[in-house]
């Protein structure tokens, strides 16, 4: 299992992130990526007013998005704002080579993920070629009650969609901890550990990219710059 994390620019135009995502996908297929994750909220960028974005947009990309992944054979995590049961949540939407579709809503709201989104309730895992995957969004990599729940459900890999977006004093200030989150979560629960973060500037605020590949002893095995676009891959094996 050929697993991955885009670390991508986010906008604050759909077409333009849409353009992103189909780009990274392509990449993706010519390196017989499996699945590949994509940043938190990456189809409508993240530091925004979420009440002006049209749903009907969302879903629209979301197929786009699928006939791709449909077409190609890799399988797509990608971060959206969404709405279900007339709630709007910040969530990851796992599209399937089959067709087949997993939504996670982030559960752990940041301040201003407040005054937008609902906490989500449940975790997601979903299994992909013999490997379970369980999905975090961000905050939730604080949460080591979570990320030891996925354990407990058997899960061999998590992957965190981020999008680190601080005022620049404060977005070096936070490197080392967001950093460290990731890491472990994956030394106590033996588990795989995947992190997506965004990387580039919007509205004044940066984020500084660090995308993790993380094995189950807590290696870094791959991780991104502060600065580029870039995929990170691995060979992800089942643990149990």
């Amino acid at each position: 299992m050929k697993a991955a994390v885009a670390q991508v620019k986010l906008y604050n135009e759909i077409d333009a992130n849409l353009t992103t995502i189909s780009k990274y996908i392509s990449l993706a297929s010519k390196e017989n990526i499996d699945l590949l994750c994509f940043p938190e909220c990456n189809i409508t960028g993240y530091v925004r007013n979420f009440t002006t974005v049209n749903q009907d947009e969302v879903t629209v990309t979301l197929d786009i998005i699928q006939q791709q992944v449909t077409k190609v054979g890799v399988n797509v995590i990608v971060g959206t704002p969404y709405i279900e049961r007339k709630k709007r949540f910040n969530s990851a939407i796992v599209l399937l080579t089959s067709g087949r579709r997993h939504i996670y809503h982030k559960i752990n709201l940041t301040s201003s993920d407040e005054a937008y989104f609902k906490n989500g309730k449940e975790p997601l895992l979903f299994p992909l070629d013999n490997v379970k995957f369980g999905v975090l969004i961000c905050r939730d990599q604080n949460d080591f009650m979570l990320a030891h729940e996925y354990k407990m459900l058997g899960a061999d890999a998590i992957f965190i969609l981020s999008a680190h977006f601080y005022e620049p004093i404060e977005a070096i200030q936070k490197i080392n901890k967001n950093r460290a989150l990731p890491i472990a979560r994956a030394v106590e629960n033996n588990l795989w550990v995947l992190k997506a973060n965004a990387v580039g500037s919007i509205n004044e605020k940066i984020s500084v990219g660090g995308s993790l590949i993380i094995n189950a002893e807590g290696f870094v095995v791959h991780e991104g710059n502060c600065l580029n676009e870039m995929i990170l891959s691995y060979e992800i094996d089942r643990l149990h």
